[in-house]
């Protein structure tokens, strides 16, 4: 009966290891090796940076008197803001 059970403990922990070492080595390592993502998985697309743009420039023209130029031109900086940001992305190498 030991022997019986000293074998089934062997085997579990032998198992154990073996699941762990794999989900270390699974989490250790990342993307392979020269992998870029697409720039709209690393940078916001031009239209959720105007949407941000707009909101902001929304709330500081309605604090200032004029809420609609303000969500203007926050809609045109944000546009902007977001393709400078994805340019700069691509210049980098960080994404395709």
């Amino acid at each position: 009966m030991s022997l019986l059970r000293i074998v089934f403990l062997g085997a579990a922990t032998l198992m154990f290891i073996s699941i762990s070492m794999v989900a270390h080595a699974q989490s250790y390592y990342g993307p392979p090796p020269g992998y870029r993502p697409p720039c709209a998985a690393v940078t916001p697309g031009p239209l959720q940076g105007a949407g941000r743009g707009a909101a902001g420039g929304a709330l500081i023209g309605a604090i200032s008197g004029n809420a609609g130029r303000g969500a203007a031109i926050g809609a045109g900086f944000g546009a902007l803001r977001g393709a400078v940001r994805r340019g700069s992305a691509r210049n980098a190498g960080y994404c395709y």
